[in-house]
């Protein structure tokens, strides 16, 4: 290894190996190989909604929230680090030069030609100092400061797709909160007219209290649905806005439920190589290899330290005879120091890189599981919440067409005011129901799509290549 390193500058330590991770040949427990879902998706893959008013948001929300100047940012900052470090594979040049005046006193002799005791002198110098990267140390320190810096352009990425993501699920449930708040308070109205209906009833000896209570109970109960929805509209508004990098006070251009469709071609299963693409796993892998590399810069620690340096300059008690080459110095130094002896330290930090790089290991699997994980999750999420909404929407059309129907018969006198508002009640209420359903399949589209990446493409990461 010494010869190695002394001929050709190899770097000490391991070299980085990706973990061989074996890969399932399918996310969930049962798929059907005719859904496997194997083409790339759109990287920007929100106007599969249809939604130009969902367009415009993302594309607010991306240009303008403060988290991604932030991000963008860190990533200066390592990619400034990886700069500032490979600058020491290069001599440092420094430049000096120094006044002084002095008296030596009548007990020394004066070290000029002249015997002046008391005299000014000026030194001006070059120096030039170089440590040769024999043993790889500070290529082992950039290779993880490179791998740092990859990592946080890697987060960069992640960050968008979460911002996009939360925009997208955002501008749903408000859509459908609207709706909601319409439904609702039409019900709470309906409610209000029965209670009424009841009360009449009961003060003609028609109704019973009990019958009376069960109907103030139904009036209150959806009267109590209108300020909970509001709340929540409201709350999402101002997520929405700060998404956007915006003030909860400024207006936004929001879609209507109406025009937010289901993306087409919606994957129910996807290829389990898709999962290794998500951001969160190539973060985790810049962080091994990071790790990895210290252990290198440990090692070199330990092995013998070189410096070479010179200095040439010129000494004269007039400025003007700096330049004259009777009054140049120069010196050069070769140092070669060897730890003998640290108390342990180097072992102990060579231990800690290894210990840190055994940590690193397991997060990377342990991201790598829990991204199998999140899209196994949405996935069944998606399967059970679209047939729940299918189930909600069927009971809404149903009850919608029996509210209808209860309609013409109260005009022809077959049935009752009241029957005809409990009816009505019924269709409300599955409308909301409906409602809700819909916002929460629609959500899982969403998170479907954050969890297989967002659609991002390595090649729009600044990364360097190892």
């Amino acid at each position: 290894m010494l010869v190695c390193s002394f001929l050709v500058g190899c770097s000490v330590g391991p070299n980085y190996k990706k973990p061989q991770f074996e890969l399932p040949q399918k996310i969930t427990r049962e798929e059907s190989k005719q859904d496997v879902y194997s083409v790339e998706i759109n990287q920007d893959w929100w106007k599969s909604y249809g939604s130009k008013e969902i367009n415009q948001l993302v594309e607010l929300a991306l240009k303008n929230n403060p988290n991604i100047d932030v991000g963008i940012a860190n990533l200066r900052v390592a990619q400034k680090n990886v700069v500032a470090q490979q600058g020491f594979f290069f001599p440092s040049i420094g430049a000096g030069y120094a006044l002084s005046r002095q008296n030596i006193g009548k007990t020394l002799s004066s070290n000029l030609s002249s015997g002046d005791m008391l005299y000014n002198l000026h030194t001006a110098s070059v120096s030039v100092g170089f440590v040769p990267d024999i043993f790889g140390g500070n290529r082992r320190q950039v290779e993880s400061l490179k791998a740092l810096a990859n990592a946080q352009s890697y987060q960069l990425q992640a960050l968008k797709i979460s911002i996009a993501s939360n925009v997208v699920a955002a501008a749903i449930q408000e859509a459908s909160l609207r709706e909601q708040v319409k439904a609702v308070q039409e019900l709470a109205e309906a409610a209000r007219l029965q209670l009424e209906h009841a009360r009449r009833l009961r003060a003609a000896g028609y109704y019973s209290a009990v019958d009376l209570a069960v109907q103030e109970t139904l009036y209150a109960q959806a009267v109590a649905q209108v300020p909970t929805i509001e709340k929540s509209r409201e709350q999402t508004l101002d997520l929405l806005a700060v998404l956007c990098g915006k003030m909860p006070s400024e207006p936004l251009l929001l879609p209507s439920l109406l025009s937010i469709q289901v993306p087409d071609k919606l994957p129910r299963s996807v290829q389990s190589s898709l999962v290794a693409q998500r951001p969160d796993v190539k973060i985790a892998d810049e962080l091994l290899r990071a790790a990895n590399a210290q252990i290198g810069v440990t090692i070199a620690n330990m092995l013998p330290q070189i410096s070479i340096s010179g200095t040439f300059g010129s000494s004269a008690t007039l400025f003007g005879d700096l330049s004259n080459s009777a009054n140049n110095f120069w010196a050069g130094t070769g140092i070669v120091s060897q730890p003998v002896f640290a108390g342990g330290t180097l072992f102990a930090r060579k231990a800690a890189a290894e210990a840190g790089r055994d940590a690193s290991l397991a997060q990377y699997k342990s991201t790598v599981l829990t991204a199998f994980q999140n899209v196994a999750d949405t996935l069944y999420a998606l399967d059970a919440d679209g047939r729940y909404y299918k189930t909600a929407l069927d009971n809404e059309v149903a009850n919608q067409s029996l509210y209808e129907m209860s309609q013409k018969q109260l005009q022809t006198g077959y049935i009752s005011e009241a029957a005809m508002l409990n009816t009505k009640q019924t269709y409300l209420q599955a409308r909301i129901n409906a409602l809700q359903a819909y916002a929460t399949y629609l959500g899982d589209t969403t998170a479907l799509y954050q969890t297989l990446g967002g659609g991002w493409s390595e090649h729009t990461a600044q990364v360097y290549r190892h």
